[in-house]
């Protein structure tokens, strides 16, 4: 028997008519309601997660000067103002940031930021380092606590110059926001890790206990900016990949092997290259006069031969040299006087006492200098007067260079001259006559 289309099915009018009733509309509303409000309770959720992890981390370290007091739930304004701690618009934590006592500065109770790390905006690190850190009152103590991996949106972990001892968790390596990872001045141990997070920038681990060598795996992490494992215990070969970063410390550790030339093939980022006090033969690449951007060369403290490349005379951004203490020979280029920026330039060393001069800069050379032995350089030829043409020349240090020649006749280029120190070598003439017309004095030999 056949049904009627018209007595026993819904028609097309029928059905949006009914579908857009005032009440499943009103039901439609309160459905999108629920779900956005889920939504929300999801951000509160990770906010909340956040907290209870800071508290765990709080909870896994020793904290005898009560640096981390302001972490509790006490606090009204939430975990996002606690000592520290730094949030997104989400009340998520995208960076801790808490300065051991390197120096005295506000801790609990005074500034929240400490004025040596701005994670918005890393700073390059100048000379020696790191300068100008404020730090806290006291210093945490204890393995790094693998529970900072729970943050996931963290972007900055900054601990340095506490007392945070053990490897590195993985938890923590695993971060994939991680930008920032600043642990310099602790007693981290273990081995460098054989892959870097992707979006890494900084990663420095400068003096503490890391053993091993530099992965040539981290050739692949394009993010990578700043590289400091200054202090430690690293041994191996330089790669040739740390020319395309903006700044390397790798001093006093026990690397080998030569300064590879690569490091001048793609260098045009790179402003800060440290590389002294460990066992580098053979000679300074000619290639490192390719590193137009390069602001400071520490070359000092190991077994480098033959002379100082010409080409280095194209540095025209260079401002700190210092090839002391190495077994260079043959004479100084002339091109150096192309190095209009030059402030400081050292080409050898005797264990002397130096004054200070209340200058952050020239006070770290000077620390280093006072504690370096008998150099070992013997340059030949003549002081080239080009070098009397620096215009920001400050430090002028080269005692027992094996210098020879006429003493330059005027340095009145040099307005800013400060120190200089060529004892014992085998210049003629009257120096002091034609140091008159440069600037005032606070050291002179």
């Amino acid at each position: 028997m056949g049904i009627s289309p018209s007595s026993s099915s819904v028609t097309k009018e029928q059905f949006f008519r009914k579908s857009t009733s005032p009440g499943l509309v009103l039901k439609l509303v309160l459905l999108l309601w629920v779900f956005c409000a889920s939504l929300n309770g999801v951000v509160f959720a990770d906010a909340d997660t956040d907290a209870s992890v800071l508290l765990q981390l709080k909870n896994s370290v020793s904290d005898p000067s009560g640096l981390l007091s302001s972490w509790n739930h006490s606090v009204n304004s939430g975990h996002c103002s606690w000592f520290g701690v730094f949030c997104n618009s989400n009340s998520q934590v995208v960076a801790l940031n808490i300065t051991g006592n390197s120096g005295g500065g506000e801790g609990e109770g005074g500034s929240k930021s400490i004025a040596c790390l701005d994670f918005a905006q890393f700073p390059l690190y100048g000379f020696g380092i790191r300068r100008g850190c404020s730090g806290s009152r006291g210093r945490l103590s204890g393995k790094l606590p693998s529970v900072i991996g729970k943050l996931t949106e963290l972007r900055v972990l900054s601990l340095p110059f506490n007392d945070l001892d053990g490897e590195i968790p993985s938890e923590v390596l695993g971060l994939e926001n991680l930008e920032v990872l600043d642990l310099e001045g602790n007693s981290i141990t273990g081995s460098l890790p054989f892959q870097l997070n992707p979006n890494l920038r900084v990663f420095n681990l400068g003096f503490n206990m890391i053993e091993g060598g530099i992965p040539t795996s981290w050739s692949k992490s394009v993010s990578l900016e700043i590289l400091n494992v200054a202090g430690n215990l690293v041994n191996g070969t330089i790669p040739g990949f740390i020319g395309r970063l903006k700044a390397v410390y790798l001093s006093y550790n026990s690397l080998s092997g030569d300064v590879p030339s690569e490091i001048g093939d793609n260098c045009g980022k790179l402003e800060h290259l440290d590389l002294a006090g460990n066992f580098l033969v053979d000679k300074i690449p000619s290639s490192l006069g390719n590193c137009s951007q390069l602001r400071t060369l520490m070359l000092y403290s190991n077994m480098l031969e033959e002379g100082i490349p010409a080409e280095l005379g194209q540095l025209q951004a260079l401002e700190v040299l210092d090839v002391s203490r190495n077994s260079l020979s043959s004479s100084l280029p002339r091109e150096l006087g192309n190095c209009s920026e030059l402030s400081v330039l050292v080409l050898s060393s005797m264990f002397n006492p130096l004054p200070r001069v209340n200058d952050t800069v020239v006070d770290s050379l000077l620390e280093q200098l006072n504690s370096m032995n008998d150099d070992f350089n013997y340059f030949q030829g003549a002081m080239p007067v080009e070098i009397t043409t620096l215009p920001k020349l400050r430090i002028l240090w080269a005692p027992r260079a094996s210098i020879e020649g006429n003493f330059p006749g005027n340095w009145g280029g040099c307005e800013y001259l400060e120190m200089i120190n060529l004892a014992q070598n085998f210049l003629l003439g009257k120096f002091l006559v034609g140091l008159v017309a440069a600037g005032s004095f606070n050291f002179l030999m």
